[in-house]
């Protein structure tokens, strides 16, 4: 079995420790504690939080969209594959003690205190959800299985809003459950 390198493990560690309290809550020395090396060795992997932010966002966006990019391209039904979308906000709630957010929807929360180019990052994720979505959308509407009113692209916006903030609320409350509440709804929104 291979062991995980040290990088990575890092970058595992600060996506956590993101995910649950935000960039500004997180700090090197948070990291080194989990991994169990010096904070030193943090910066050799990552001399600025920048940097390690960047690796974080690239890696996660990567995944995240590869993943959006096959459910977009399965032959199942729009429905199933909205579902599918839902369900990958809600496997990170569902994960640890459902106290997770979506990386980006945490750091878009602290937007205003990110630099440049980790803005860009989240603007881009954000802008490629909706896009991928707003696909989604059109090929349900186009089969009929989707017949809510109004501009498809407004309602992709609408669902990843609805997605990034849902989890946010169910954190305070209701945890999964609550969650689940919610997208059932959506998708009956949706279905029109």
């Amino acid at each position: 079995m291979k062991q995980t390198d040290t990088k990575t493990l890092i970058l595992d560690v600060a996506q956590d420790l993101i995910q649950r309290v935000g960039v500004n809550g997180m700090s090197y020395q948070d990291i080194s504690e989990s991994v169990g090396i010096r904070k030193a060795s943090v910066h050799t992997h990552f001399p600025k939080k920048d940097d390690l932010l960047a690796a974080l966002l690239d890696r996660y966006s990567d995944r995240f969209l590869r993943i959006l990019d096959g459910i977009i391209a399965s032959s199942d039904p729009p429905e199933v594959k909205l579902r599918q979308y839902c369900g990958l906000f809600e496997a990170t709630l569902s994960s640890g003690s459902q106290d997770k957010a979506c990386l980006y929807g945490m750091l878009g929360a602290e937007l205003a205190t990110l630099n440049h180019p980790c803005v860009e990052r989240v603007r881009s994720f954000y802008q490629a959800n909706e896009a991928k979505l707003a696909i989604l959308l059109n090929s349900g509407r186009q089969d009929g299985s989707f017949r809510f009113s109004g501009d498809i692209q407004a309602m992709a916006s609408l669902i990843f809003a609805m997605l990034e903030g849902g989890l946010l609320v169910a954190r305070v409350h209701g945890g999964a459950t609550q969650f689940q509440q919610v997208v059932e709804q959506l998708i009956q929104l949706v279905k029109g």
